[in-house]
């Protein structure tokens, strides 16, 4: 490979996003719902994964906790 193209390529290398995987948003919607701060932030997540009642349920959190908020994110 080329000096260029090697120029290329690393050029952007500091400013890459870190990836989200899915069980780590699940469990970051978990920590919001029992800490009962709810931010927009937790909004957008569950709408770009298309997190389900399901999906929480699984992961550990309770009935009366998902109860008790399903009106807010939802």
């Amino acid at each position: 490979m080329g000096k260029s193209k090697k120029r290329i390529l690393n050029k952007n290398t500091e400013n890459i996003t870190p990836v989200l995987k899915r069980k780590t948003v699940i469990s970051n919607i978990i920590k919001d719902i029992r800490n009962n701060s709810i931010k927009e932030e937790t909004k957008n997540l569950i709408s770009l994964f298309g997190i389900t009642f399901e999906e929480l349920s699984e992961a550990g959190i309770s009935y009366e906790e998902l109860s008790a908020v399903k009106h807010i994110i939802f």
